[in-house]
């Protein structure tokens, strides 16, 4: 049951990203505006369709040009250039949210609920509205970063056994060398203009931003650290598609219905580097001799013809489609990530950047999956690793362990309640 409230606020969800990164915040802006409050969005144009199809007003950031852009420049999923990719890709954002939070009444109570990469964006707000409360949405465990277990950095997995010193030592030469050199000149460009102080890292400045942090994952998926920023409060994974209720099309039930379960390939709606994915996920269904499904919205990354084991399909809702899937072979995204979970899917990650190595970390962690570095994917590896994961009777129990866990269908609710309540600065 929601918290009472003595006045509905404005909320203003900033969704940054691909499709997994904007349906956690839509589902929470859903039942924010349940509750009497005016919502708004902003998002990509790309995206601003499954705003309007839930029926919430949106304000777009960037461009589709932009957009596409970033996600056809080849160092999008390299997990040293990817972020370079990303952060200029989304240098408007410095401009666009701080000027639409300009252009409402100064009286209105604001809450911004904001993904980590516009928390900096974020902060410009308060040179003129110092009264707004931020916070921060952090979709997946690998944006908090933490010393302790399981240290992941790119697609380094730092042993157990380092000191703590030395793990300090890791994330400042990362810092140092990778992240500030990129993000502080577009920061402090943005910063200079509103007559305030350069920050020295990034990192350090945006963990302080927030007024309040959520997790919009689980604590049994990634527990609290205690190097984490607080307040912390931990919610749930934010399980939403815009379109729940599609119905399987014909050809898609007798494709299910002509043999054994499929296996669902997918490197995420926003990969458009997935060509050797595809070619080598293609070769290895025709020597274990099986049935796949390969998801993806760009057919040009698939070859000409498909053979009649082989069904593509441009979107499907991933909770309609993995009950009947034998495994999913994914790049490590979250949500595709726990979409696997609440259906007991076995899962084969094939990270390439950003979140995707420490999801699969946590998936190989809790039994229900296997790890296959994108960097290191071939026809052979694939196809022994898919037999292994198939074969494996411990991976389909611990599956249905997990399933267990999720026992929570409203999902937002708690969190709302949370967020609902937060305190408006005077």
């Amino acid at each position: 049951m929601s918290s009472p409230v003595s006045k509905l606020k404005h909320f203003i969800f900033v969704g940054l990203g691909t499709l997994g990164d904007i349906f956690p915040s839509l589902s929470m802006a859903i039942e924010m505006q349940r509750r009497g409050h005016q919502v708004t969005m902003l998002l990509s144009p790309v995206h601003a369709k499954h705003a309007k199809l839930a029926g919430i007003d949106y304000q777009t950031l960037g461009t589709e040009t932009d957009y596409e852009a970033a996600l056809r420049n080849p160092d999008m999923w390299d997990i040293r250039k990817g972020m370079t990719v990303v952060l200029e890709a989304s240098k408007s954002i410095f401009t666009a949210i701080p000027d639409y939070i300009a252009a409402l009444p100064a009286e209105q109570e604001c809450v911004l609920v904001v993904h980590p990469l516009g928390l900096l964006a974020a902060d410009l707000i308060r040179s003129f509205r110092p009264d707004i409360a931020i916070i921060a949405a952090y979709l997946a465990p690998s944006n908090l970063r933490t010393i302790h277990d399981p240290l992941v950095m790119g697609d380094l997995f730092i042993p157990s056994w380092l000191p703590a010193g030395i793990r300090r030592f890791l994330w400042s030469y990362v810092d140092k060398n990778f992240v500030d050199p990129v993000a502080l000149p577009i920061i402090n460009q943005a910063r200079q203009t509103r007559h305030l102080a350069p920050i020295a890292s990034m990192a350090s400045h945006m963990y302080a931003v927030p007024d309040l942090n959520i997790s919009l994952f689980p604590e049994w998926f990634a527990p609290v650290q205690a190097d984490w920023p607080v307040p912390m409060y931990m919610g749930d994974f934010q399980l939403y598609d815009s379109q729940p209720d599609t119905n399987l099309s014909t050809e898609l039930q007798k494709f299910l219905a002509a043999g054994q379960a499929p296996l669902l390939f997918t490197p995420g709606s926003g990969n458009l580097q997935a060509a050797h994915y595809f070619d080598c996920a293609l070769q290895a269904v025709k020597k274990l001799g099986g049935r796949a499904i390969f998801l993806t919205p760009h057919r040009e990354q698939l070859a000409k013809e498909l053979p009649a084991e082989i069904l593509w399909q441009s979107y499907l809702p991933l909770r309609s489609i993995l009950p009947h899937a034998a495994a999913i072979i994914h790049h490590g995204g979250i949500g595709t990530t726990a979409e696997a979970l609440r259906a007991g899917t076995p899962q084969l990650l094939t990270p390439l950047a950003f979140d995707q190595f420490d999801n699969a970390a946590r998936v190989k962690k809790l039994g229900v999956g296997e790890l296959l570095r994108m960097s290191r994917l071939n026809t052979r590896k694939l196809s022994a690793s898919l037999q292994e994961l198939l074969n494996s009777v411990e991976v389909k129990s611990n599956c249905a362990l997990v399933v267990k866990k999720f026992t929570n269908t409203a999902h937002a609710k708690s969190l709302c309640d949370v967020i609902e309540t937060v305190k408006i600065k005077q």
